[in-house]
């Protein structure tokens, strides 16, 4: 079986936190189906888009928030830099007591958000519109507490994933052709330019960087600048190039 395009956290609440790498390959995002019903919210994106079968791809958009519905066929179409997105499945599961309460919406038994819970399952069996809309705020006001709740948590978390992809990822040869003309014109062995080049890539994904720049131009600006008296660099003299 093929790798997944994307590594997952699962949070205890049912809620899926997926990050999908810039280096991705496009190949790798098939048109697929989900068993459930699922709200996407998109924390991170630049360009990607997701296409519904027989319509045309829609930009994923930080902050938004979009519906997949079960057995519908869709696949995601890669953008520039990571996508990271919250994934809630919509499929209701018996407590001990009776009452449904969808995965991601679990709560104690008497806590004020079952409460809210149960309010908000009785709003919306109740056909009045004006409850049912008073449901659905609840509990677009109920996900937005626990996205924030979760946010630093996960942006730790994300960081680590992405940082350790980066280091495990191999590197392409047109990349590796530029780093070895480097490490030939500076003197610095290969292996350690390589070292100092993913460095630099997972600094981008996890720190930030200069507005307008890409990870790979990031990455190759921090390769630039090392040289091994700095604290931060991995670089390492060549003992070819050594007097």
């Amino acid at each position: 079986m093929s790798k997944k395009p994307y590594t997952e956290i699962l949070l205890e609440n049912g809620s899926r936190y997926r990050v999908f790498s810039e280096s991705v390959d496009n190949s790798d995002l098939v048109w697929h189906q989900d068993q459930c019903d699922r709200k996407v919210y998109v924390h991170e994106s630049t360009g990607w888009e997701i296409q519904f079968d027989n319509n045309l791809p829609v930009v994923l958009e930080a902050g938004n928030v979009y519906t997949v519905p079960r057995d519908t066929w869709h696949r995601v179409i890669k953008g520039h830099g990571n996508l990271v997105i919250q994934i809630n499945e919509h499929m209701l599961t018996e407590d001990k007591d009776g009452s449904s309460h969808e995965p991601q919406y679990s709560a104690p038994e008497g806590s004020k958000r079952d409460k809210q819970l149960d309010a908000t399952k009785e709003d919306l069996a109740s056909g009045d519109p004006e409850r049912v809309q008073r449901a659905y705020d609840r509990r677009e006001r109920m996900e937005r507490q626990e996205r924030e709740k979760n946010e630093s948590v996960i942006k730790s978390l994300v960081e680590e994933i992405l940082a350790e992809d980066i280091m495990n990822e191999e590197l392409s040869a047109k990349v590796k052709k530029s780093l070895d003309k480097k490490a030939e014109e500076r003197g610095f062995t290969k292996g350690s330019v390589y070292a100092e080049f993913k460095k630099g890539l997972a600094a981008w994904a996890s720190s930030g960087s200069r507005k307008g720049m890409t990870q790979h131009q990031w990455a190759h600006a921090r390769v630039n600048s090392a040289t091994p008296s700095k604290p931060w660099a991995v670089v390492k003299k060549s003992k070819a190039k050594k007097k």
